[in-house]
């Protein structure tokens, strides 16, 4: 789904924040913005999530940011996501 821009970079600086989190946490980070490699895609449709987190101990998170607007139109991509990481050993949905 297309975000307006203004909604677009809300959302874009709270990917980064949350990134930075989980960087500072010690998570491996790849997220959907600028200046961090890309998460896999995920599911038949190739849905990329914002954010895959990766502890040193192996626990993987997998994070999607939503906008007020947007969560009601991305709910098919979120229960993608939903359901990658039930199937998955060490793999929680945020």
């Amino acid at each position: 789904m297309k975000r307006p821009t203004k909604e677009q970079s809300a959302h874009n600086r709270k990917v980064r924040e949350i990134a930075r989190e989980l960087k500072n946490k010690g998570y491996s980070v790849k997220a959907d913005v600028g200046r961090y490699k890309r998460p896999s895609p995920i599911g038949k449709d190739k849905r990329i999530p914002d954010i895959e987190a990766t502890s040193k101990s192996g626990r993987r998170l997998i994070v999607e940011v939503e906008t007020p607007r947007s969560w009601k139109k991305d709910i098919e991509q979120i229960k993608t996501f939903i359901r990658h990481a039930t199937h998955k050993k060490r793999t929680s949905f945020d």
